[in-house]
């Protein structure tokens, strides 16, 4: 039996995609810090949500949290996280809500690493749809953050 090339070239073009680090977490750079005080910047526009979920997850990481408004210099804390996120997507059917999210780590004012979960990088992966956000903003988390309370086993 012949397999028709069109097959044989999808499945390559799958693999392909599958090495070439179409993750939905990406990190650039990790901060293993004791220092407790952890300064988060809120974005424009303003999800509750998201920075409800974001602010439980560095508490169970063991920061003590002070939130600021859009805007704030970097420089307010020692140390300084500053998120963005984008438009939610719904996955059916869990329904489970996802957003994408970028964080940025800024260290006496500098940047020191980034981190990001982003759904809709690896379309081909079928876990994304039915893990929550929590889930995979606590396992970006503890990549950006190693040595603290590990959360997102």
């Amino acid at each position: 039996m012949k397999v028709p090339a069109l097959v044989i070239s999808l499945a390559v073009f799958g693999l392909s995609l599958t090495g070439t680090g179409c993750s939905v977490v990406r990190i650039n750079g990790s901060y293993p810090t004791a220092d407790d005080e952890l300064c988060l910047v809120r974005p424009n526009p303003f999800n509750d949500e998201i920075n409800r979920i974001l602010e439980w997850q560095l508490e169970r990481k063991d920061f003590h949290v002070r939130s600021y408004p859009h805007g704030t210099a970097p420089g307010v804390c020692r140390q300084t996280l500053v998120y963005t996120w984008a438009k939610e997507q719904y996955y059916l059917p869990a329904y489970v809500k996802q957003y994408a999210i970028n964080l940025d780590l800024y260290i006496e004012g500098r940047k020191f690493a980034n981190a990001s979960f982003d759904p809709t990088r690896n379309l081909i992966s079928p876990q994304v749809k039915y893990i929550p956000f929590s889930r995979y903003l606590a396992r970006t988390l503890d990549r950006l953050f190693p040595g603290r309370n590990p959360i997102g086993r």
